[in-house]
């Protein structure tokens, strides 16, 4: 598990993001048993269909080119499984959910994701990665499901109107 991700990462540019990407997913689908201890099925079957090409990836304030090298030494000094599981999960949601220009109005802190749940893919409900904000059209709400990053389609439709 750990020499593959290495070897996923190891290949990292920045250039070829959707490469990189979807070699993330595969490896999510080959560990899904691994991966399933440390989230709920619900997250994982949505990260598990997750492709580049319906994403707008790498628009965040993460340094990849940084976070990368962090992430391989890292697990180079030893993770275990259920933080390697995170390390992976938490890459894939800053290259995919699309953060916006928009500052958090709770935490003031970050500025907010774009995303949608599983159950309602058209709905747009911002999220902020620092306070766990959630707000639907700049109203907090509170959101059961587990939130996915918005598809390149919502995101654009977003983005036209604002």
């Amino acid at each position: 598990m750990e020499k593959e991700i290495l070897r996923i990462y190891n290949n990292f540019s920045i250039n070829n993001l959707a490469t990189f990407f979807d070699e993330l997913i595969s490896y999510v689908n080959k560990y899904d048993s691994i991966f399933l201890k440390y989230t709920s099925l619900e997250y994982l079957d949505a990260i598990k269909k997750l492709d580049s090409k319906n994403l707008i990836l790498g628009h965040s304030d993460d340094n990849f080119e940084i976070a990368i090298p962090f992430y391989m030494n890292q697990i180079n000094k030893g993770l275990n499984e259920e933080e390697l599981s995170n390390q992976v999960a938490s890459l894939i949601w800053d290259l995919s959910a699309y953060m916006t220009d928009e500052e958090c109005p709770s935490c003031h802190d970050s500025n907010l994701r774009l995303t949608i749940t599983s159950s309602e893919t058209n709905q747009i409900i911002k999220f902020c990665d620092e306070c766990l904000y959630t707000g639907i059209n700049g109203k907090h709400v509170d959101i059961e499901d587990d939130l996915i990053p918005a598809p390149k389609s919502i995101v654009k439709s977003y983005l036209k109107d604002y």
